[in-house]
């Protein structure tokens, strides 16, 4: 059946320009110093990375809602999202990057950034993009279990876990990518400007289509519901997410390198991919809620009866520890 939001164009439906109105605050100032001016031109490079994706969006055909720049906050939980895109068969959460450099993610699925600088190359480690779109996604879905009751929760718990869509956007054109031993489970979620269309049309042919426009501008609304101003100021995508990684608790850091090695250890023993122990966003959760015992593990999303007899007393361990 055709639903009537395919013969609607693109809707931008809600901006905050956060980005552009920190250049106009600092430009503002009587006296631009260095360090001021050079924050202006990296508040500039990330905006130009977005209104790039936004451009590519609002010129799809693809009939659309978007919340552009949104920063949402629920039981002291914030997610700051670049774009969420919600059509009439999925909602796209995407990360726009406007990186610096080549990116390589190897078979482990690191993020690896060479950058050249007076003719030196220089490979750096960076923060995994997906590892922030996934905690976004997180937050998206316990606002939306939190209006339902027991019964409804185990009714569209597969629904759940399939209407949300990761999407890391590399807005930079220079950018080149090297994807080729990456795991398939990331490959599939990094895309480039210039093809992100055609990665949402190609996702959208296979699904069938279950919203019409009226709930899906009702869901909209109630995110925004949950807006407040961004504490922080951001000075791009990717530099958002790296002072977040050093503002992280150095226990955090430990038990999400010792969680990861556990991990990496019983997917060899059993010969299976990293993401069938347990995935990023549920290795994220169980270092925000820290459970101390079973019960309490079943409250982490990703983790059912069966792996928790299986791997649920080392985790404990690796916790308590």
């Amino acid at each position: 059946m055709m639903l009537s939001l395919k013969k609607l164009e693109p809707i931008l439906y809600f901006t905050n320009n956060t980005l552009e109105s920190q250049i106009e605050a600092l430009k503002s100032k009587e006296n631009l110093d260095e360090e001021t001016t050079k924050k202006i031109k990296l508040f500039q490079y990330g905006v130009d990375g977005e209104k790039k994706v936004l451009y590519e969006l609002m010129n799809s055909d693809i009939g659309m809602y978007i919340l552009h720049d949104i920063n949402i906050c629920f039981h002291n939980q914030e997610a700051q999202i670049d774009f969420l895109i919600m059509t009439e068969k999925s909602v796209y959460v995407l990360e726009c990057k406007q990186l610096y450099g080549n990116i390589t993610i190897d078979n482990k699925g690191n993020f690896i950034r060479e950058l050249e600088w007076k003719g030196r190359k220089n490979k750096e480690g960076m923060y995994n993009p997906l590892t922030q779109c996934e905690r976004h996604i997180s937050l998206l879905k316990k606002i939306c279990y939190s209006k339902y009751n027991t019964l409804e929760k185990l009714l569209y718990k597969n629904r759940m876990n399939t209407l949300f869509t990761p999407i890391v956007v590399l807005a930079n054109d220079k950018t080149i990518l090297n994807d080729y031993n990456a795991p398939n489970e990331i490959k599939q979620k990094i895309v480039r400007a210039d093809q992100l269309i055609k990665y949402i049309k190609k996702k959208e042919s296979i699904k069938t289509s279950v919203y019409r426009e009226k709930y899906i501008k009702k869901y909209c609304d109630s995110l925004l519901n949950y807006q407040v101003e961004s504490k922080y100021i951001s000075l791009s995508s990717d530099e958002k997410m790296e002072k977040e990684e050093m503002q992280q608790p150095k226990e955090d850091e430990k038990l999400r390198e010792d969680l990861k090695k556990y991990r990496l250890q019983k997917c060899r023993e059993e010969k299976c991919k990293p993401y069938f122990i347990f995935k990023d966003v549920t290795l994220e959760e169980l270092i925000e809620k820290r459970p101390t015992t079973k019960e309490k593990l079943l409250d982490i999303e990703g983790l059912g009866k069966y792996k928790i007899e299986k791997y649920g007393e080392d985790i404990l361990k690796l916790i308590n520890n």
